[in-house]
């Protein structure tokens, strides 16, 4: 019986090569000595064009070229062991001989191995530039791991719930999402050469496959923080367990609304005229890859059709996307179908209420109104929609309500916080009182500080 071992790619990245750049004929004689499918290409300089073929070859010199520190040590926690920290392209090339890129692959496949052989199969989503040559070198990784007999298993519990293939057991067996995380985790850590935006990227990308890819959930050292944004266009982190600690971060490359995306986050603009794109918090710099197929399709409206979002709320398994007066979900992860339901005659959405913090395995989240009346919304386990008035009522307007830890934070229209318990209200004072524009989740974690 042949077994296919699938990689479920969640995330997108800019393209780490760049058209016009070359890889000299010495390295692609080495690369087709190994892939002989690249013979061709290797009787001059190879220069990128954006081309499938062009990305395969990107992402090779990537795991040929990228440098890290010299002593890496391994985390305290379940990210990073160092199993896998040697040199990735001699792990790759001991496992993979070809590289067969598929006409048509399942939504949201990125690559797959058999259990048998040594060819690893390419699917036409990761060979566009809405990809890096970071992201394929995980992958890659990822699908070489399989051939030494690690195979995934079907989610019983967490964000992938229900998903087949789409999980491992547990990160200390070594099999291919450890290999993921822990790519990820390095590049973070310890790649010395790669752009900070990457190394941010990378960040995000190793927890959220750590939080979502294990039946046995991952030791990870983390604190729940939350991310302010002032009217100044400046980043704050605000630790609510330590006096209400501000920490001046970067700056915001401009005032929007922030839609966390597992732990990346994407910044949709209040300037119609500008994209949605990722952000990070210290300057990091940006990336220009859309973040995801919503921020895509919101690129691709005017700015008067921008206008209509009010807000977006992405799961792991679904989306929902807020518009004045309905919902438009996705609800089948492995569907393109969308159904809209519409909130009842005189309510007027304003933007989501994450009362029980946000959670890409929830099912269930919150809907304010103008009116002051609550929505409970979301997607069952049978893919089907649901939007329905709630009897949840919160003691005052809320411009953002987010869960920090076991504290509910609400931020008010003229820019302060306060905690939420119950039907009481209770002002936290910050250094920044009256000026906080914008507030998201965010963590901190100990191996990366």
């Amino acid at each position: 019986m042949k077994k296919l071992f699938l990689f479920l790619s969640l995330t997108g990245l800019m393209s780490v090569a760049h058209a016009g750049e070359c890889v000299s004929q010495a390295e692609m004689q080495e690369i087709a000595s190994h892939f002989t499918q690249f013979r061709n290409l290797a009787k001059k300089e190879f220069c990128y064009d954006g081309s499938q073929t062009s990305n395969l070859i990107a992402s090779i010199m990537f795991m040929r070229k990228t440098a890290f520190e010299a002593d890496m040590k391994r985390s305290a926690d379940e990210l990073f062991s160092g199993r896998f920290a040697q040199s990735w392209y001699n792990y790759f090339i001991g496992r993979i001989d070809d590289m067969n890129v598929q006409g048509s692959c399942p939504k949201g496949v990125g690559a797959f191995v058999y259990g048998f052989g040594s060819t690893m199969y390419v699917c036409p989503m990761l060979l566009t530039d809405n990809f890096s040559a970071l992201d394929r070198a995980s992958v890659f990784m990822h699908e070489a791991r399989h051939i030494d007999g690690y195979p995934h298993i079907t989610c019983s519990r967490g964000a992938r719930k229900g998903l087949s293939g789409a999980c491992d057991s547990r990160i200390s067996d070594g099999g291919s999402y450890a290999v993921t995380v822990e790519t990820y985790a390095q590049l973070a850590k310890y790649a010395t050469d790669l752009h900070p935006a990457l190394k941010a990227y990378s960040l995000a990308s190793a927890v959220t496959y750590a939080d979502e890819a294990f039946e046995t959930p991952v030791r990870v050292d983390r604190e729940e923080k939350l991310l302010l944004m002032t009217d100044s266009q400046d980043f704050y982190l605000l630790d609510v367990t330590k006096s209400n600690r501000v920490e001046t971060l970067g700056h915001v490359p401009s005032l929007g609304h922030l839609v966390p995306r597992a732990q990346h986050l994407i910044l949709f603009p209040e300037d119609k005229s500008l994209p949605a794109k990722y952000v990070f918090t210290k300057n990091e710099g940006d990336i220009v890859q859309s973040a995801g197929d919503a921020a895509m399709e919101y690129n691709g409206q005017t700015p008067a059709q921008r206008a209509e979002l009010k807000d977006l709320h992405i799961a792991a398994q679904w989306s929902a996307k807020v518009y004045a007066n309905r919902v438009q979900f996705a609800c089948d992860p492995r569907a393109a179908s969308s159904n809209d339901l519409s909130l009842n005659s005189g309510h007027t959405a304003t933007g989501l209420l994450y009362l029980n913090g946000y959670d890409r395995a929830a099912r269930t989240i919150h809907l304010a109104t103008a009116e002051g009346a609550i929505y409970e919304l979301g997607c069952n386990e049978s893919f089907r929609p649901f939007l329905r008035l709630s009897s949840v009522k919160l003691p005052m307007d809320f411009k953002r309500v987010h869960k920090v830890g076991n504290m509910l934070v609400g931020l008010s229209n003229d820019g302060k916080l306060y905690q939420i318990d119950g039907g009481n209200v209770k002002a936290l004072p910050t250094a920044v009182d009256g000026q906080i524009h914008e507030i998201a989740p965010r963590q901190s974690y100990g191996f990366f500080q």
